[in-house]
């Protein structure tokens, strides 16, 4: 019989440097988290290889473009949470 490991997934938070209440819940959920700033998200994806990058910030798609040129990094899902400000 043959036994496997099986590790939670492995995911990259990038923010902009503001407190993020998602990485309390996303650990909460078993996942591995890791986290970066937005200039070095790319050498930071290429160096951990996680499984998931979560874009936290007023996103304007330049980081995720950035990930998606780089061979090393372009494999990786990725996805941007966008905070909407409601009407006044």
């Amino acid at each position: 019989m043959t036994s496997t490991t099986h590790h939670p997934p492995a995911v990259l938070f990038v923010h902009d440097g503001s407190p993020v209440a998602h990485i309390k819940h996303l650990k909460d959920a078993g996942l591995r988290v890791s986290e970066t700033h937005a200039g070095a998200a790319v050498d930071t994806a290429r160096k951990q290889q996680p499984d998931i990058i979560v874009l936290d910030f007023d996103y304007d798609g330049d980081v995720s473009a950035q990930l998606k040129r780089d061979e090393a990094t372009r494999h990786i899902p990725v996805i941007a949470l966008v905070h909407l400000i409601p009407p006044s």
